[in-house]
């Protein structure tokens, strides 16, 4: 995930080690470390995905190449499977504004409809638990209710977002 956000960020403009890793943290759910960082650019630069720019200094800027924004591409355009997680959704919403209003609804249904199979399977859980008075313990049933609502908050807020790029859609 970490070559799709670079890819990402580097789709917005050239940038060096630092611009990267402090745009990484303002994207507010990720601190990398330029032990992850750099291999990640090695590794990019060495798919032909991005190349150095001349900068000033002693900093070296990448760019993305053809060939990295087709990667990029495909791999924003790729069906997320049932499992991916938290992260990759986050990293994948970020840049989101890189696909179509219809591409970003599905995305963002998808996402939905993933966080309804779990909250649903978290119900049944917590039914059964509850039900298991012998070994209840109150801060696991605490537990498992937060996880709940925090899941319910998420896809409430999921059906904004494809509210208003429906209604983003409609003006169009």
């Amino acid at each position: 995930m970490l070559d799709f956000a670079v890819l990402g960020l580097l789709m917005e403009r050239a940038r060096h080690g630092y611009e990267l890793k402090r745009a990484l943290a303002e994207l507010g759910f990720w601190k990398v470390s330029f032990g992850s960082l750099y291999p990640a650019l090695r590794r990019l630069e060495k798919r032909g995905a991005i190349s150095a720019v001349s900068g000033t200094g002693r900093r070296k800027a990448y760019q993305i190449t053809d060939e990295g924004r087709e990667i990029f591409d495909t791999l924003l355009k790729a069906d997320p499977d049932a499992s991916e997680t938290d992260r990759a959704f986050q990293i994948r919403l970020a840049f989101l504004g890189h696909l179509p209003t219809n591409r970003r609804v599905q995305v963002l249904e998808n996402r939905r409809a993933t966080l309804s199979h779990h909250l649903k399977a978290s119900r049944e859980i917590l039914i059964d638990a509850r039900s298991n008075t012998e070994n209840q313990d109150r801060y696991r049933l605490a537990l498992m209710e937060h996880a709940m609502a925090t899941t319910e908050s998420d896809i409430a807020w999921l059906d904004g977002l494809v509210a208003a790029e429906r209604g983003v859609a409609s003006q169009n």
